[in-house]
């Protein structure tokens, strides 16, 4: 029985997207039966060992409050957080929150023994070192591929589809704290998933904190649907929740009803010498003014 052209194109169409579901379908199932129960011993584990041999940390530099980004000048947010040293006392419940919170993988032993741990957030002398998100981020410069970008907000992001792993930002970033993928994780039974919102990052690409941008992205949807400008109310990251001591705050710095903006004043804000001149949107305080 002969057919028109259009109703073989349209069933050949319907067979290869069956086939493409059916294909994508098994790849997930394969995917997340790679993915390890999460294990709270194992993290923790690998955070004391990693908290053994991390890097020394700069001398700190006082600065001014953050303020608009030169990029943004017209711009209502700048999210980003502060660092109580008075407070931080180098417990590490922030370190395990970022871990679950994003899904970061434990490492083998072989980079294990390298210190090429995945964490986001380091402790340097016992001090809570992550991403700046600076305002001039150097790292952004040197991107071949623009998978290293800034957001309006302020936020440092990384858009890993775009991401080549050529590690010219992390070579770039003066503190070395961006982390790359050396091993296939899932093939290796050390990736878990703790969080469905944060997606797992493949194999040779870098990644970073994200100042939790799910999250700001929850609430600015939330906010959107009910027609109320959002300027980063009721959202904090997962390190700041977590914190026993209260030392990290989330926050706008351009909003002056922000917690972060009201906590700057009087105090002394500082960062490391080496981030200095690129304006961060990370900071920590320390004494007063």
């Amino acid at each position: 029985m002969l057919i028109s052209k259009r109703t073989f194109i349209k069933s050949f169409g319907a067979l290869l997207g069956g086939l493409l579901l059916f294909g994508c379908r098994k790849q997930g199932e394969k995917s997340l039966s790679r993915v390890r129960p999460v294990s709270i011993p194992d993290i923790k584990k690998q955070i004391k060992e990693a908290m053994k041999n991390q890097k020394p940390l700069d001398s700190l530099v006082a600065i001014p409050v953050p303020s608009s980004l030169k990029a943004f000048p017209n711009a209502t947010n700048r999210f980003g957080m502060a660092i109580d040293l008075d407070l931080c006392d180098g417990c590490g419940e922030c370190v395990l929150a970022c871990n679950l919170e994003n899904n970061i993988p434990l490492v083998n032993e072989y980079q294990a023994s390298k210190n090429n741990y995945m964490h986001w957030i380091e402790l340097r002398d016992q001090i809570p070192v992550t991403c700046f998100h600076c305002g001039d981020a150097p790292c952004e410069k040197v991107c071949p591929t623009g998978a290293a970008v800034h957001s309006p907000d302020g936020v440092s992001a990384m858009v890993y589809a775009r991401c080549a792993g050529t590690r010219f930002c992390g070579v770039n970033c003066p503190i070395k704290i961006r982390k790359f993928n050396y091993v296939d994780a899932l093939d290796e039974g050390l990736q878990f998933i703790s969080n469905p919102e944060v997606p797992v990052r493949e194999q040779g690409v870098i990644e970073k904190c994200s100042l939790c941008l799910h999250r700001i992205q929850n609430a600015r949807l939330k906010a959107k649907t009910i027609g109320k400008e959002f300027l980063g109310e009721n959202v904090t990251t997962a390190c700041a929740e977590a914190c026993p001591k209260g030392a990290i705050l989330f926050g706008n710095w351009l909003d002056p009803n922000s917690l972060l903006y009201k906590k700057a004043r009087g105090r002394g804000v500082y960062t490391l010498s080496s981030i200095a001149p690129f304006d961060p949107s990370v900071v920590y305080f320390k004494g007063v003014r």
